[in-house]
């Protein structure tokens, strides 16, 4: 299945997700079974998407993925990077 098949299908039963800090060093990840699904495959398609970076915001043009209780978005960066010339993380 293409991911972005996927993500459409989803898309229509109105996933939501709540993005929000949980302490000073943990982030709640928060949703129904179907906005988890979506964050999924979010990702996957993130993953061999073209472009190395997408931004979603409680405030922004996709905020409908967001619950009310958002208070923080996301910005998906895939390394390599041929735009910005970052090469992702020194293997040991």
């Amino acid at each position: 299945m293409r991911y972005d098949t996927a993500l459409d299908k989803l898309a229509k039963k109105k996933p939501r997700i709540t993005l929000k800090h949980l302490d000073k060093n943990t982030i709640l990840i928060e949703g129904s079974s179907v906005g988890l699904k979506f964050l999924g495959y979010l990702l996957l398609a993130h993953s061999e998407a073209p472009d190395c970076g997408d931004q979603l915001s409680p405030e922004g043009p996709r905020s409908q993925l967001f619950s009310k209780d958002s208070t923080l978005g996301l910005y998906l960066h895939r390394l390599p990077c041929n735009e910005h010339g970052l090469k992702g993380p020194k293997k040991k």
